[in-house]
């Protein structure tokens, strides 16, 4: 017997008020009682005014996967992957042993409910020439043209031996459908080393796409194929990121000290959360 542990979206749905919003806590997270909410997503459907906010209930506070909300003629598309439970995302590239699939839900019903889970994995050639992959985070978008695209990164591997681990580099790529979601294609993999990201339609046919990087400075790519294929954009004064762990957060702020200060949560000690502020 098999077991996936599909890390399931829970969601939560207000009609709008005309009267001014006020704060509202949705979900709260209590590790010791094993659930932790990560990912929000946000949809505000205009036809009945509703507000989805969505998120994603774990048993515990790590690094685990995405999901991607896409609405198309009144159907909501909820992306998510699945992993056999206690298989982890370094195991995946350290082996060579793609165990993740890509899946999907519906619901024509603003969300009441919801159908049965759809499976892609072994439809899409691609998935067997990685070591693992993700959605988004986010959304994706329903293009002018029709075309539904979720963003999506993956982990390429040259070998299956866990001493190449170092070949083991991730690229964002779109997923599409052009038949409203019966069928699913791939696009190309970006020429940059590129990790989560988001997209968004500029003109017809004219997608944009901002993604995580390990260099130091955000990847931005231009799609004149309506998302199939991106190049990367070569801005005067590129997008730095600042990296999660807080040594090299420091080694990045110190480079550029005059126009930023810097401050490390005093949290755990091995918390990753930085904050930054900006002058």
């Amino acid at each position: 017997m098999v077991i996936l542990h599909a890390r399931t979206p829970t969601m939560f749905t207000v009609p709008l008020p005309k009267a001014q919003l006020q704060k509202q806590t949705l979900f709260t997270s209590n590790e010791t009682a094993g659930n932790v909410y990560r990912i929000p997503a946000l949809l505000y459907e205009r036809e009945s005014k509703t507000l989805f906010a969505f998120a994603e209930q774990r048993k515990t506070s790590d690094n685990a996967k995405l999901k991607e909300v896409e609405k198309v003629n009144n159907k909501l598309f909820l992306f998510f992957i699945c992993v056999e439970d206690a298989i982890t995302e370094m195991y995946q590239k350290e082996n060579c042993d793609n165990r993740t699939r890509l899946c999907f839900i519906t619901s024509e019903d603003l969300g009441e409910t919801w159908s049965d889970v759809t499976d892609l994995t072994d439809k899409l050639n691609e998935i067997k020439n990685w070591s693992t992959f993700a959605v988004g985070p986010g959304h994706g978008i329903p293009a002018e043209s029709g075309r539904l695209i979720i963003p999506v990164y993956a982990y390429t591997s040259f070998c299956c031996k866990p001493c190449f681990l170092p070949n083991s580099k991730s690229y964002a790529l779109s997923l599409y459908s052009g038949s409203h979601g019966k069928n699913w294609k791939f696009g190309e993999l970006f020429n940059t080393v590129s990790v989560e990201c988001e997209i968004v339609e500029i003109s017809k046919d004219h997608i944009y796409c901002n993604a995580r990087n390990v260099g130091g400075y955000r990847v931005e790519a231009v799609s004149d194929h309506n998302g199939v294929k991106f190049n990367n954009l070569q801005p005067g004064n590129k997008l730095v990121f600042f990296m999660q762990h807080p040594i090299r957060v420091l080694l990045h702020i110190h480079l550029c000290q005059r126009c930023v200060k810097y401050c490390v949560n005093p949290q755990a000690e091995h918390s990753r959360r930085v904050t930054i502020v900006v002058f």
